[in-house]
This record gives structure tokens, sequence and C-alpha cells, in this order.
């Protein structure tokens, strides 16, 4: 996931084909292990975009009692000196229903291959209640740079639901300004308007607009648009 500042660019929203992969929901399907993959037009995470046309799969399996393994794989090439490379998350977690209240704890640690990028760690925390749902990811990013490893917080917030086949993700990512590298961002609040359907049998398509306000540290801002297609299949790998 490529943070927004001078280190990249930020960061699981929803699985939905156009932002990004992984999310901290409740169980709600029976146990076993299955598969994804699809395409995106342009891959945009949390706001911020990792790269353009990207393909993407992971495996997961999750347990009857709520508990879930997986990994998750894209291809990324908006690196600090444009490299391209692969992001690699794995994660794992828990969810589950009390009284109508889903909650969910988990966690999920994002890597990178050929240089594009340092590692995250994070912690996601979900809570949801009729069809909406309040998630805070506080995370640490590990650089190494020329002074040496330094470490930088962040968390990322954000709420999410959805009407039929229209879903919505309002977000917001803070840095720690005080810690590791000068940034040349400090924040970032985003908005993803998703519109999915079955195009086949077990072949889902989408369209989603995102819109991205970034201020640096000097709290100047700027707005960046995105309009992004994705299509993607789950399938029962036992």
């Amino acid at each position: 996931m490529k943070k927004t500042f001078s280190v990249k660019s930020l960061l699981v929203s929803m699985a939905i084909a156009s932002s990004a992969a992984v999310s901290v929901a409740p169980a709600t399907t029976q146990a076993g292990v299955t598969g994804n993959m699809g395409a995106v037009s342009t891959y945009v995470f949390r706001g911020l975009k990792q790269t353009g046309a990207a393909g993407q799969g992971g495996i997961d399996y999750e347990s009857d009692s709520g508990f879930y393994l997986g990994t998750w794989a894209s291809n990324v090439d908006e690196g600090d000196q444009g490299q391209n490379g692969m992001e690699i998350d794995a994660y794992g977690g828990w969810g589950g229903s009390f009284g109508g209240v889903d909650l969910g704890i988990g966690y999920i640690g994002y890597f990178y291959t050929n240089a594009f990028d340092d590692m995250y760690n994070e912690l996601n925390l979900s809570v949801g209640f009729g069809g909406v749902t309040l998630a805070f990811n506080p995370g640490i990013y590990d650089a190494e740079n020329s002074d040496g490893d330094s470490t930088t917080n962040y968390y990322n917030v954000n709420v999410s639901g959805d009407i039929g086949p229209i879903s919505a993700e309002l977000g917001y990512d803070d840095w720690d300004m005080s810690t590791g590298e000068t940034k040349d961002g400090a924040v970032n609040t985003y908005l993803n308007l998703t519109y999915s359907r079955e195009l086949f049998k077990s072949v889902d398509g989408s369209i989603t607009y995102t819109g991205n306000w970034e201020e640096d540290a000097d709290g100047d801002g700027y707005l960046q648009n995105y309009l992004i297609l994705g299509i993607s299949t789950t399938f029962d790998i036992k």
C-alpha cells in the first residue's frame, strides 16, 4: 500500500474491485478456503493511487468460529523513484456478531518487492450495526533511510455501508509528523462511491468514483479524482 508522503502514497477498505484488498468484517460465510482474482483500471487505496491498471488476487481461510487468515497481492508502480514491484498483504483476525452488533479485530502487514516501499504493520478494529460499519486502523510504518531505520505512527478511520448495489466509504488518514521522516503530506480525506453488479455467473463488475483531498504539512491541499473500472471473481478452493 503505498503511502501518501515522501515515503509513498498511503494506505482493508472494503473488498470492492476498485479500492484495495482486505477488510475487517464479521464472519457471515461457512468455513472454508476461497480464492479471488480481479483487475482494475486504476489501483487506489484509501484515496491514494498505487498504480494504473492492476491485476490482483488472493486466498482466504475462514473458520466457523469467525477466525480468518489470508493473503492478497497486486502489482504496484508509483514508488518514490517510480519503481515497480508487488504489494503482498498478509492478514488474520476474528469477526462475529452479538445482539445485532458486528465486531471485528485483526492485523494486516503490507510487504513490497523491488524496494518499492518499506513495511507497514496495522491493527484493524471495527464495529457495525444496521449495515453501517465504523473502522479504526492504527499502524506503524517502518522506514529505512539515509539516517538509518525510523518508524512513523499513523491511523486510518472510515465509515462504510451500502444500499443495494451501491456502496460508500468515507475515510480519513493521519500521520504523526513528530516521528520518522518529514513527509510531503500530513493528512488526506477520501470518498469512495461504488456501483457493482454481477456480469456473468460468479463474475462481478464495478465502477467507482474516488475523490481524495490531501493536505501537506503546511496546510496546502488539493483534490484528486478517479473513475475506476473493476472486474472480479471469487471461487471455492475446497
